[in-house]
């Protein structure tokens, strides 16, 4: 039986991680404990569904705590991805910085036989010859999670199995539904509003993971990491689709209407990830697709 320990549990993957565990999604990986280490444990006491004797919520902030519970598993995870925290950038710089530092020294003096999972973003994937502008929030947000995902890598040095998850977009319960997501607004219109408004000035494409696969595969990926070099792969799905298309299909499933922003731009956004290697090395593939993905995120609401 493994434990597994989650840092910065109480946003969208962390809740969704309990979630599935919870549900036996994880039982194939013989996972028995999860430790959650958060700064606002108390954001996941409020959904006592999600908890049970088998969870342990630790409050501390992996910028300054000294020790992580021996665990087999240790899933970084504590990022902010909140747009209007990067508006103070040294702050945001300072913060981050600090806390994977702290993180990776924790790592190195106590838990150097657990396999270490970062969560990054497909951000970074954007990203060209290092050309950052560090005053634009997605710019800024890439660089950190590269500087992050160096500080990984350097663990295989002291041979501790490391891996890295750049993720993409993703659908399911604990998504917010009124912060920059598109989809999660789009839903939280249908079910609270008149319609479903669509504010993109140009043609953006994206595709959308359940929780639940996302939650298997960083699993997966945790398990199988090396000692001798640090993987990455990118994790959601490979079923694009446009925004426009998207509110229209949410449209129709709750039966909203759409009101959409008149186009004023033939720039094409994409954010689509290359899964390949996942799906080859590790034999990974996506179980829900994107209207299934909405059915169980909507039911999963309604039932709340």
């Amino acid at each position: 039986m493994k434990i597994l320990t989650f840092i910065g549990g109480s946003g969208f993957i962390g809740k969704s991680f309990l979630d599935a565990f919870k549900r036996g999604v994880l039982d194939e990986f013989k996972i028995s404990k999860i430790n959650v280490i958060s700064r606002k444990p108390y954001k996941l006491k409020k959904n006592k569904e999600l908890l049970s004797k088998k969870i342990k919520l630790i409050r501390g902030n992996i910028k300054s705590i000294k020790k992580i519970p021996k665990s087999d598993i240790i899933i970084y995870g504590a990022e902010n991805v909140d747009p209007k925290y990067y508006k103070n950038i040294n702050l945001a710089m300072k913060n981050h910085i600090k806390s994977i530092n702290n993180f990776i020294k924790i790592i190195r003096k106590n838990n150097n036989k657990a396999k270490i999972l970062y969560v990054s973003s497909g951000a970074v994937n954007s990203i060209k010859k290092n050309n950052f502008n560090l005053k634009i929030y997605k710019d800024l947000y890439a660089y950190l999670k590269i500087y992050s995902e160096k500080k990984i890598q350097e663990l295989s040095k002291d041979k501790i199995s490391n891996s890295i998850a750049r993720c993409y977009s993703f659908i399911g319960r604990w998504l917010p539904r009124t912060k920059h997501y598109a989809i999660g607004n789009f839903i939280n219109d249908a079910l609270k509003k008149k319609f479903i408004k669509v504010k993109a000035k140009n043609i953006v494409i994206r595709s959308y993971m359940h929780a639940d696969d996302l939650v298997y595969w960083l699993t997966k990926i945790a398990i199988n990491s090396e000692i001798k070099k640090s993987t990455i792969y990118d994790v959601g799905s490979d079923e694009s689709i446009e925004i426009r298309k998207l509110a229209r299909l949410i449209g129709n499933i709750l039966k909203k209407p759409v009101k959409l922003r008149k186009l004023i731009s033939k720039k094409v956004e994409k954010y689509v990830p290359n899964i390949k290697k996942a799906k080859n090395k590790l034999n990974l593939k996506v179980n829900y697709n994107l209207i299934s993905s909405i059915y169980l995120t909507v039911n999963s609401l309604n039932n709340e």
